[in-house]
């Protein structure tokens, strides 16, 4: 069974190499996307890996929040099905890491062929917004920014819902978390319908959380969806508190990372993560799947990492 991963990094060049090499296996090819605005030298990734191909296709610039966002997903799919002859399709950033041996996540994926991990997500307040209405201003002038043209923005998407646009009125739609592991036959439905997700889907909000999973909704692939979601662990948690992206994993995340159902986790930052990345690595090295509960036990709580984002 062959894997393609599928790469969207924006900065770290450091953690993007450990992620590369991690990946390397006889069975998987690598896609990587690296943002266009990134200083991000590429050169020296081409040469990670002993078994796995790495293929960077060309790099646009992505805007948080933009429909650049989707658009490049759907170029690291399309690169990957046009080669062919893969079974899954992974999505990853750059600072994803696996958390299991390449041998127990090529078992995992074996025993549950067939089945889609992605990870539905409840539907926030004003969700429909991000498709209903045009979002003209999100790509060129707001990104992740609270500015002036983000309410501007979203000022012109309540004046267009009483005027009564409603672009995907009818349909139903589902929010996820956009890293997921998904068959040869979800990339295939997405291929046929390329040209229209491109259409329908530009002037969204936050849509590379929506496309994927709304466009199998009426198909057989709405009911391939697997119980144990995206296989990722990911702490969204403290967000509220802070900003948006999600807490930097530390030597501290052990247990939660021995889950049988933990393939992967993000994000790792360098040098707060660079005990955890250790662990793993030892872990492997020494012929265990991954990650044990017994490893968490030994932690010395006097040596942890203090949790920063940056």
């Amino acid at each position: 069974m062959r894997h393609a991963y599928l790469i969207i990094a924006h900065d770290r060049q450091e953690e993007l190499s450990k992620l590369i090499r991690a990946l390397d296996h006889a069975n998987n090819s690598i896609y990587v996307h690296v943002d266009a605005k990134s200083s991000m030298d590429i050169e020296p990734l081409k040469e990670l890996t002993v078994h796995s191909p790495v293929k960077f296709i060309e790099r646009r610039p992505i805007t948080w929040g933009g429909f650049s966002g989707v658009d490049v997903e759907m170029r690291l799919f399309e690169a990957a099905y046009t080669d062919g002859g893969y079974r899954y399709y992974h999505v990853m950033s750059g600072v994803d890491y696996p958390v299991k041996s390449q041998e127990y996540i090529q078992r995992y994926f074996a025993q549950h062929d067939g089945e889609n991990f992605i990870q539905i997500e409840p539907d926030l307040e004003r969700f429909r917004m991000r498709f209903d209405q045009y979002h003209w201003l999100q790509e060129p002038f707001v990104g992740k920014r609270r500015n002036l043209w983000k309410y501007v923005d979203f000022a012109s998407c309540y004046v267009q819902r009483l005027v009564g646009v409603q672009r995907f009125k009818g349909r139903t739609m589902r929010r996820t978390i956009n890293w997921v592991s998904v068959t040869d036959a979800v990339v295939a439905e997405l291929m046929r319908r390329k040209n229209a997700i491109r259409k329908n889907y530009r002037w969204t909000y936050c849509c590379d959380e929506v496309f994927l999973m709304s466009e199998l909704i009426g198909t057989p692939l709405e009911y391939t969806l697997s119980s144990a979601g995206n296989l990722r662990y990911i702490d969204w948690e403290w967000v509220s508190a802070r900003d948006s992206s999600p807490r930097v994993l530390t030597a501290r995340d052990i247990d939660r990372l021995a889950d049988p159902d933990i393939l992967f986790a993000r994000k790792f930052n360098i040098p707060q993560s660079l005990e955890l990345y250790d662990a793993i690595d030892d872990a492997i090295a020494a012929g265990h799947d991954g990650l044990s509960h017994t490893m968490a036990a030994h932690l010395d709580p006097l040596e942890s990492d203090k949790e920063k984002t940056s």
